[in-house]
């Protein structure tokens, strides 16, 4: 332990030119006389001197000329602008001042009746040693105002301790935080993160290396700048973005509970910000790091983390996406049943909201005849859901077919009516839009037309046209 904790007693008068000099060079100045008990600051315990997982305890002792003939105090101070003239004037190396809110000590000693000497404990915080780890940390407690006429010897009043923290600890040793890895911490669909009805929560976790202590806190910094810069050279791709301030949530400050090992941080994205973000299937980047920590280290590299979440982690919503659609191109023909296939130019061109018709005022309004005519819908339909869609052509009257993305998924272009087979299932995926063509035609008789689906699969259940909101008329 010599080599790890070692202390020097000294006047303040001699301090800052003698530190240079070997400790047993350092001139013992003449002491007061006898009568007077003059009190010498002896240094540190050394072979007492003990660890734990919080603290340094670091005994140190006075000494009298002669037995105390009452008891009486000593008052203790830190003398921390000796420490910093030493290291300013290169007579300690390698060596940073002691934090004054690091070290725990006695303002007073007390000397019992009939002694020559006393101890008292300086108590350093573990935490501080680790931080410093490579370098010696160094304080300095003065002795002051001694009680019943006693005084301090000469050259003895300053007690300089210098903790070698490489001789202490090891780098192992350290209390070192760390937060979800560091590095780079890529989220994909699927993997660590909690869905919820207004959004997904990504848990980062910050880990304490070694024997966990007493409740602490630490900060969590956002630093936004970082990653526009981390695109720029290439080191993200091009397609990561990070998001307003508005569109997510993100704990900042974490409480680790006494004996905790870990605490987590909560990043939250709402589902409609993974919605806006679909068509440009954009990557969210966060650069992520540790701050302000009430107690232990901070790991230099492993403190820090860039979150990257994958736009698919959105297939895990499945929540409607409502589109602002305003239906369908629809051409109508008359005199006709085989349009759209042969050729001919529509009688009609016009946007309905919904492929939704029953009765004579349809061909009507459309300008057609009641009877030999046919029409053809056509655009885009936003999946409002992720599912297995069950398309219907069941109400129809005459001939029918569906397409989706150019497939044909129901094809009955006949002159029967109201087929209870004309449906079909395929699977669709939300927030994507598909391309889709409907055809009718009309031999005789009434005339009805209606679209509809179901997802039973992601609870749309029972039979409905397609909203305005889900069809655009995309040419």
């Amino acid at each position: 332990m010599k080599k790890i904790i070692y202390s020097m007693v000294m006047g303040l008068t001699i301090i800052i030119g003698a530190y240079s000099c070997k400790q047993s060079q350092v001139e013992d100045l003449k002491l007061p006389d006898a009568a007077t008990r003059s009190i010498t600051g002896e240094g540190i315990v050394v072979g007492n001197v003990t660890i734990d997982n919080q603290f340094v305890r670091v005994p140190f002792k006075i000494s009298l000329s002669g037995m105390a003939e009452e008891a009486f105090q000593v008052g203790l101070t830190l003398n921390n602008d000796t420490v910093t003239q030493l290291i300013n004037n290169g007579g300690l190396t390698n060596t940073v001042l002691m934090p004054s809110s690091a070290v725990e000590y006695p303002t007073v000693i007390n000397v019992a009746y009939g002694t020559d000497n006393a101890e008292g404990i300086a108590i350093v915080r573990r935490a501080t040693l680790e931080r410093y780890l490579g370098k010696k940390v160094a304080f300095a407690l003065k002795l002051s105002s001694p009680g019943k006429g006693n005084k301090i010897a000469n050259g003895k009043s300053t007690i300089l301790v210098v903790i070698n923290t490489s001789e202490l600890l090891k780098t192992s040793d350290v209390h070192f935080l760390t937060l979800q890895g560091g590095g780079t911490y890529n989220i994909a669909y699927q993997g660590n993160y909690i869905v919820g009805p207004a959004g997904v929560t990504f848990p980062l976790i910050i880990s304490l290396e070694n024997a966990p202590s007493t409740a602490f806190n630490v900060k969590v910094r956002d630093n936004v700048d970082t990653i526009a810069t981390l695109v720029s050279r290439g080191t993200l791709p091009a397609d990561a973005i990070h998001l307003a301030a508005k569109d997510f949530s993100l704990d900042t400050l974490i409480r680790f509970n006494t004996g905790a090992s870990s605490a987590t941080v909560r990043l939250t994205i709402p589902w409609p910000v993974f919605d806006a973000n679909i068509v440009a299937n954009k990557k969210f980047a966060f650069a992520l790091s540790l701050a302000e920590n009430t107690n232990h280290v901070i790991h230099p590299t492993k403190g820090k983390v860039i979150v990257i979440i994958d736009p698919n982690v959105n297939l895990d919503n499945n929540s409607p996406i409502f589109g602002n659609g305003t239906g369908l191109i629809a051409k109508y023909y008359t005199n006709t049943q085989l349009a759209p296939d042969d050729g001919r130019a529509p009688t009609t061109t016009r946007v309905d909201a919904s492929i939704n018709f029953a009765g004579d005022d349809w061909p009507r309004n459309a300008g057609v005849s009641l009877d030999n005519f046919a029409s053809r819908w056509s655009g885009e339909f936003l999946a409002p859901v992720r599912g297995d869609y069950i398309f219907y052509q069941t109400t129809w009257d005459d001939g029918s077919r569906l397409f989706i993305n150019g497939k044909a998924i129901i094809d009955d272009y006949t002159t029967s009516w109201s087929q209870p087979g004309r449906k079909a299932t395929i699977h669709l995926e939300r927030g994507i839009k598909y391309r889709i063509e409907v055809h009718h035609r009309e031999n005789v008789g009434g005339q009805e037309a209606k679209l509809e689906y179901e997802v039973p699969s992601a609870g749309i259940v029972g039979k409905r046209p397609i909203e305005t909101s889900q069809l655009f008329p995309t040419p």
